[in-house]
């Protein structure tokens, strides 16, 4: 019989019980107490304000993050002066180059402030974002720390976020004033599934509790038919590459790869089947349509790849502990239909028009209905560099691709495989910057991607301790 060759990991537990001494630090324990009450707020209540309300030349939106994280800026700087909290200015390029964009920033609203009159009103929503980003990041830097509740506030905060949606989707009505601010933007509804839909797919590899679970599992389900009601042909391709690069960014064990499978199976029978119900049912109340003819070619490629995957898997001898087997063969498979995936996405985006001059024979009718809508969409958004060299000319523009190019680089040198928590916080700020290129992040949910993305670069995880042996089963 063929010997297979496996990889085995076995965790090394310490026991670290020693006592520390502790100290009276009230003053810098209220600091950093603000700090995590601010981002509780941002991840769990900020995305919830979903009402359009005008004050002045603001959004209520605009002005409540910009009251809040100044605010704490103010407090955490008054508590210098006593020594009871310190600043860290991240003394590296990324650091000088916010320092500089925050400076812009403030010479261009007081610049704003001298030409305005009664009669040229501006508006100073952008520049108050980035202000308000700013100050997260100066926070964020004092003392990197990452809470497993915020992924659960978030989620629990998105089943209101959901209802809303769906109360849209199957009522027709009921939602508008509550959710003004989202229902008028297709483009933010898909960012803020996306990231759900990935912290809920993390929460459900790293969940051991059935009960947990489930409830993972009922948020993930809800998170996609809102993706696919919304028919944003863009966030359903990169839902599909963030299942097919988890096995790259976290350690490829047996138990992981089974779980994001069956996730994966969940989201595209869903994706096949929601022709059926948008051709034959009058479930929902709005305008979608998806073709009965691309849904039984992608029901292949399911076929397919699902033939490849229990060949592989049915390898596996019984009584193997799959939280504990690495499988790195299978690993080399993920990276070859990340690859693949990736350049067939953008050499569909670079086709342009040129799709539509396909014949319709020989099965190019359903090339053409993939590649066309996808075109069509990534073509008409405003990505959020177009609006910065609209709103903050060249030199803003320049000082905000400097920052996301500083980004890219410092989220690259964190990323490790013993590090499960920064992982999953470099994948939401990868496509936090994926999104950037093809349309703008709602302000609901812009603070939170900035807050998960500023963690995958600043927070330091301790490496898991592990020791690894290879061994064969006959």
């Amino acid at each position: 019989m063929e010997n297979l060759k496996w990889y085995q990991i076995s965790r090394k537990k310490e026991n670290s019980y020693k006592k520390k001494k502790v100290k009276n630090q009230t003053g810098k324990n209220r600091a950093e107490i603000s700090i995590h009450i601010l981002i509780s707020f941002i991840i769990g209540i900020y995305p919830l304000l979903l009402f359009e309300v005008n004050v002045g030349s603001f959004r209520i939106q605009h002005l409540i993050l910009t009251l809040c994280t100044l605010g704490v800026l103010l407090y955490c700087f008054l508590q210098i002066r006593s020594g009871e909290w310190s600043f860290h200015f991240y003394r590296n390029r990324l650091g000088f180059a916010i320092t500089a964009l925050t400076f812009y920033v403030f010479i261009k609203i007081i610049y704003k402030i001298i030409i305005t009159s009664e009669k040229n009103l501006v508006s100073y929503e952008y520049e108050m974002t980035i202000l308000a980003l700013s100050a997260i990041f100066f926070l964020l830097l004092s003392k990197p720390e990452f809470k497993v509740y915020y992924l659960d506030t978030l989620c629990y905060s998105a089943l209101v976020v959901f209802a809303l949606l769906l109360m849209k989707y199957f009522c027709g009505d009921g939602a508008e004033s509550v959710a003004t601010v989202l229902l008028k933007d297709k483009e933010g509804i898909a960012s803020y599934t996306i990231l759900v839909c990935i912290i809920g797919i993390w929460q459900y590899l790293k969940c051991k509790d059935r009960l947990r679970s489930f409830f993972y599992i009922s948020v993930l389900v809800i998170g996609f038919l809102v993706l696919f009601v919304n028919q944003s042909r863009i966030s359903i391709w990169i839902m599909i590459m963030v299942f097919l690069v988890i096995p790259l960014i976290e350690r490829p064990t047996a138990e992981l790869v089974k779980k994001d499978m069956q996730m994966f199976f969940i989201f595209l029978f869903m994706l096949c089947n929601m022709s059926l119900f948008t051709n034959y049912t009058k479930m929902f109340l709005v305008d979608i349509h998806y073709d009965i003819e691309q849904s039984v070619y992608l029901e292949l490629l399911v076929v397919i790849g699902g033939f490849f995957f229990f060949k592989y898997w049915n390898r596996i001898p019984e009584g193997v502990d799959l939280r504990r087997l690495v499988m790195r063969k299978m690993r080399r498979g993920y990276q070859f239909l990340a690859r693949m995936t990736s350049i067939i996405f953008v050499g569909i985006i670079l086709g342009g028009n040129c799709w539509s001059n396909l014949p319709d024979s020989f099965g190019m009718a359903v090339v053409k209905g993939f590649a066309i809508p996808l075109v069509n969409e990534a073509y008409q958004g405003k990505s959020a560099f177009y609006l910065c060299f609209e709103q903050f000319g060249v030199i803003g523009s320049l000082l905000v691709l400097t920052v996301c190019v500083l980004l890219i680089t410092e989220i690259r040198k964190n990323l490790r495989l013993d590090k499960p928590i920064t992982s999953i916080l470099v994948l939401i700020a990868s496509v936090f910057l994926v999104q950037l290129l093809f349309f703008r992040v709602s302000i609901s949910i812009l603070p939170v991607y900035w807050i998960f993305t500023i963690l995958a670069v600043s927070y330091k995880e301790k490496k898991e301790k592990v020791s690894v042996s290879k061994f064969k089963f006959e």
